[in-house]
């Protein structure tokens, strides 16, 4: 059997990840465990408020993510499938968690507006092609562009668990909140990882249309429909002092150490990332 055959078989569940498990104990409605009553003793400032609002769009973008994966041949593969069905189960109610402690917080009235003139960035033109023309696209790339979907997504699994992370860093009532979020996202990664892994390992050409995806994707994944200011205040409050940048370096490691990715398409990612 030749490596780019090789891809298409599906693992045992006992490759590192049980997808049944997986669905079986999926999580969901939050607001009956949400601890909001601390957020009115330490009230959040509205630099975080608008990173929690960031965080609650980016989950709440799943549904077009979903469609743009599954007009490809990602929709065949069962196993991603039965992982993203849940995995969008599970995001969706991230969003709620998130609109919760907005809710509970009267400053958050007082954010400037999220819409706005979005950023215009050659590299990143792939990112606007309709669903019509992604299909076609993908077509001509066939299975191998399950690798692509499964990379990209890991790597915007990490850059949102940098954003999740400094937020429970804002106070003890903040982290009670987030903590649980991060732990549901570690399982999101497990599996990610795992799929990136074994399909980029076993596949040249999967690792060259990879690589392609990863040069030129807006991160956070979706960010090409937000507002440049909804963008760089996002690189900025995350990525943009001493402690921000060391987690884009730890990015730039964890991008690196993919089978066949490399130094130079790491040092992309983690360039796109800082303001």
């Amino acid at each position: 059997m030749n490596s780019e055959n090789e891809t298409t078989t599906r693992p045992p569940e006992t490759a590192g990840f049980d997808v049944r498990e997986f669905a079986r104990t999926a999580h969901g409605n939050h607001r009956a465990t949400l601890a909001l009553g601390p957020l009115a003793e330490e009230p959040l400032d509205a630099e975080s408020l608008r990173l929690v609002r960031a965080l609650r769009d980016m989950e709440r973008a799943t549904l077009h993510r979903m469609r743009d994966l599954l007009v490809t041949a990602t929709h065949k593969d069962a196993r991603v499938t039965a992982f993203l069905t849940t995995w969008m189960f599970e995001r969706f109610w991230i969003a709620d968690a998130l609109d919760a402690v907005l809710d509970a917080s009267p400053a958050a009235r007082d954010l400037p507006p999220s819409a706005g003139r979005t950023r215009w960035v050659l590299a990143e033109r792939r990112e606007r092609r309709g669903p019509v023309r992604r299909s076609l696209a993908a077509g001509i790339t066939g299975t191998q562009i399950v690798a692509e979907h499964v990379t990209t997504g890991l790597v915007d699994e990490w850059i949102t668990q940098a954003a999740y992370r400094r937020l429970a860093e804002v106070s003890s009532a903040m982290a009670a909140i987030i903590n649980p979020v991060v732990e549901i996202k570690h399982r999101h990664i497990r599996f990610l990882a795992t799929e990136a892994e074994r399909r980029l390992r076993h596949s040249a050409r999967a690792r060259r249309i990879t690589c392609r995806a990863l040069r030129h994707s807006a991160w956070p994944l979706g960010s090409v429909d937000r507002s440049e200011h909804e963008r760089t205040f996002f690189e900025r409050h995350v990525f943009g002092d001493r402690s921000g940048r060391a987690e884009a370096r730890r990015i730039r490691a964890m991008v690196a150490a993919l089978p066949g990715i490399g130094a130079g398409v790491a040092s992309t990612v983690e360039s796109r990332l800082l303001p």
